[in-house]
This record gives C-alpha cells, sequence and structure tokens, in this order.
C-alpha cells in the first residue's frame, strides 16, 4: 500500500532548525512497530485508541481481532495483520458507516537517521487492511466525522513540536516520573496523493488518488535532532492535507518567524479541479510567551501576523482566523490553491505586548519609529507580495476556477476568460 508521506523516507537533517543545544544526549528509539502498553510504566508504546462521533460518545477501543466486518461495495480487504484496534460493538456505536470495522495504529521510528516518532493511522476489514476496491494500493477511507485520539509512551523523549495531516488537531503534553506521554486526537482529512515527486511540483500535476488520511509526526525537543526552545512547552502542533515534502517547521530565532511547509499536487486526479489546501496551528499561550515573547497570549489576533506565501501561480488563503482560549491559540488558514504553499506566522511589529526574555524580540521606540527591525522588513515584504496579487478567471469547457497570485497562470488545459 502507498504511504501518502512521501517525505518521511527522505528526512534528513538537512530539513531541521538545530534550536536545541548539542549537549542534550542522543535519543535511541526502539526498532519496529511500537507494542500496546502493558503497564502505565512502559516506554514507546501505544496505551489507548478512542473514536468519537461528531456530536456523539467516545469508544474505548481494544487490541486484538475483535469487531463484525462491515459491508461496503467501496471497501475489500488487503494485507493481512497480526492485530488492530476495535470493538465488539462497533456497529452499535455508530463506527462502520464507512465500511470498515477496526484500525491499525503504527507508530515507529520515522527513519534510520533521526529519532522522530511516526504515527500512522488505516483503516482495517476484518483481520486485514481495507483498501479501495477500485485500487487496492491505496487506503480505504477513513470517516471524516468521527475524531481519532491516540495516547502514546515516550519514553525519554520532550516533545518538541507535532506536525502532521489531520484536521482540528489538538495534542496534551504530558510527563510523570521522567515518562512522557502524548494524547493526539483529531479529525481525518482528504489528502491529494501524489503518485511520484514530480506530481508535487507545477501548476499541471495530478493526484493519484484522494484518501482521507490521518497521520502523525513527533519530533523531541532534546535530541541535537530536535526542535524547540528549552523554555517551551511542546504542545505545538501544525497540520495539513497537503502531504509533499512533509518536513518540520522552520524557526528564525533572529526574525521571530515560525513558518511551515507542505504542499500537494495541483490538480485532482482527473485534472478538472484546482486542489485547495489548509494550515492548522495549535501553540499553547506557555510556547507563545517562549518563541515570541507574548506577555499577553489571549491578544494573539492582534499580537501574531499571519500570512500564506505562495509561488507566482498560487493563490495567497481565502479565509485566516485567529483565536485564542482556553491557554491555547488556534490558527486556521483554508482554501488556499496547491502545489506549494508556506505558512507564516511571525509578530505584528506594530504590537507592543511583549515581555523581556532571554528568547522575547522586545519592539524597542526606535524600531516602532523607523520600521526597520528585521521581522519588520520581513512582514513588509509578506504585506508587499500579498497587495501586489491579482485573480484571473479560467475556464475548460463548463468548469471554471480562479487562480490568484503575484502572475496567476492558468492550469493546463484552461484558458484564461
Amino acid at each position: 500500500m502507498k504511504n501518502s508521506l512521501v517525505a518521511i523516507a527522505a528526512f534528513s537533517a538537512a530539513s531541521l532548525v538545530l534550536l536545541v543545544p548539542s549537549a542534550h544526549a542522543a535519543i535511541t528509539l526502539p526498532k519496529g512497530s511500537w507494542p500496546v502498553c502493558a503497564s502505565a510504566t512502559d516506554a514507546y508504546c501505544i496505551e489507548s485508541v478512542t473514536l468519537t462521533p461528531e456530536g456523539g460518545k467516545p469508544s474505548t477501543l481494544s487490541y486484538g481481532a475483535s469487531g463484525t466486518a462491515a459491508s461496503n461495495p467501496d471497501v475489500t480487504s488487503g494485507k493481512a495483520l497480526a492485530g488492530r484496534w476495535g470493538s465488539a460493538d462497533w456497529s452499535a456505536a455508530t463506527l462502520g458507516a464507512a465500511g470498515y470495522d477496526g484500525l491499525f495504529v503504527d507508530a515507529h521510528q520515522a527513519n534510520d537517521y533521526v529519532p522522530w516518532v511516526y504515527v500512522d493511522v488505516q483503516p482495517t476489514l476484518g483481520s486485514a487492511l481495507a483498501v479501495q476496491s477500485a485500487n487496492k494500493n491505496y487506503a480505504a477511507n477513513l470517516d471524516k466525522n468521527i475524531a481519532i485520539g491516540i495516547k502514546l509512551h515516550l519514553g525519554t523523549i520532550k516533545t518538541g513540536v507535532t506536525f502532521g495531516v489531520g484536521q482540528d488537531v489538538t495534542t496534551v503534553i504530558a510527563d510523570s516520573s521522567g515518562l512522557g506521554s502524548i494524547l493526539i486526537d483529531g479529525y481525518p482529512t482528504t489528502v491529494p496523493v501524489a503518485g511520484s515527486s514530480k506530481d508535487c511540483k507545477g501548476n499541471t500535476g495530478k493526484a493519484m488518488a484522494l484518501v482521507n488520511q490521518f497521520q502523525s509526526v513527533i519530533v523531541p525537543q532534546n535530541d541535537p535532532l530536535g526542535f524547540g526552545l528549552d523554555t517551551a512547552a511542546g504542545n505545538l502542533y501544525v497540520g495539513s492535507n497537503g502531504t509533499c515534502s512533509l518536513s518540520t517547521p522552520v524557526w528564525n530565532p533572529d526574525t521571530k518567524h515560525f513558518r511551515y511547509t507542505s504542499s500537494a499536487p495541483a490538480l485532482s486526479p482527473d485534472g478538472s479541479k484546482t486542489n485547495k489546501g489548509f494550515y492548522h496551528a495549535v501553540i499553547s499561550f506557555a510556547d507563545a510567551k517562549a518563541y515570541w515573547g507574548l506577555a499577553k497570549p489571549q491578544d494573539a489576533a492582534q499580537a501574531l501576523a499571519v500570512s500564506i506565501i505562495t509561488s507566482a501561480g498560487g493563490s495567497t488563503a481565502a479565509i485566516a482566523s485567529v483565536s485564542a482560549k482556553n491557554n491555547f491559540i488556534t490558527i486556521d488558514t483554508t482554501n488556499f490553491d496547491f502545489p506549494d504553499a508556506q505558512l507564516d506566522i511571525a509578530l505584528n511589529p506594530t504590537y507592543n505586548g511583549t515581555s523581556a526574555g532571554p528568547d522575547a524580540t522586545a519592539t524597542s521606540a526606535a524600531a516602532k519609529a523607523t520600521g526597520n527591525s528585521a521581522a519588520a522588513k520581513a512582514n513588509q515584504k509578506i504585506k508587499a507580495n500579498v497587495s501586489n496579487t491579482t485573480t484571473i478567471t479560467c475556464v475548460k469547457g463548463k468548469s471554471t476556477t480562479k487562480v490568484s497570485g503575484v502572475k496567476p497562470i492558468c492550469p493546463k488545459g484552461y484558458t484564461k476568460k
């Protein structure tokens, strides 16, 4: 079965921003898939998996071969499994509408070169993976209306950032007697899956399939190949529905810019539509203070400047929102065009509610007067790029699409109206 996180195998130290002092000891992860936790003190294991239908009650799954095979003409069985997460009450709990009857949750080291944890969730049918009947190379669609919750024991890992594929995802980081844990909870999202890396580039690349997926990558803070500041809490999540070149966010300590990039093929499998993307970021108040020195993180809507940066043929975000409640800042940017778009979060140069500290950028009176700070220059450049964008209408038969950018061009097969 094709793994949609095509960049996982290509992860390397070159893709990281090394913010952790080299004095940190290296983390050694176990080889292979993590087992189910046998006790509260086990390290590197899966403690629990829950499913919560939208508006319904959560169901805690058990590990084994339990469950009654569902019936759906669009879903069939693929590779056999040794075990999966299921429930004898799968149908009664309204979990079986999508045609699968359990989940295979695979947590393991992302690759041999970095101590990152890759978590993949795939649907199962009977004792095998559930795959699309029309194309067995691809997993069956996860139900987008059912939230998936996964709790992992992380051993000595201190989480720096979590990123991945999913909608409305949140993370809860905890530590008990030196044993770290993380709860990842959110909804699957539709991913334009690329057949090869060339499909991820330019405005003519087509997705091989559209598949509902849920995946995460956990990056430690306490490792030379990690991410984050020592003062950060690690409750930082960034997600998208673009899986091409998926990698860790980048933090620039000089300009206080936080950037995250992922991409996807520009067009749908039949080439008739432009694939749309989103970014979802959740930042704890503690992390907002550590990274930007925000004395009042609840002022995030005024304190942070959020931008989507695209290539000349791409669009800016149609919708962007910033909210702050329950000690978390949530940033959503939606409806921009793939293939490549970059989320940029920076301190608004006109905001003066920062606190002084070793990692905080306090906007000085001189910087306010001249607007010559590095952060101000970066924001001005972004605003200039956005202000220079134009929108054109492209048609192909009865299909119509709008393209925005600095120099917008119509996708292949479309003509400018």
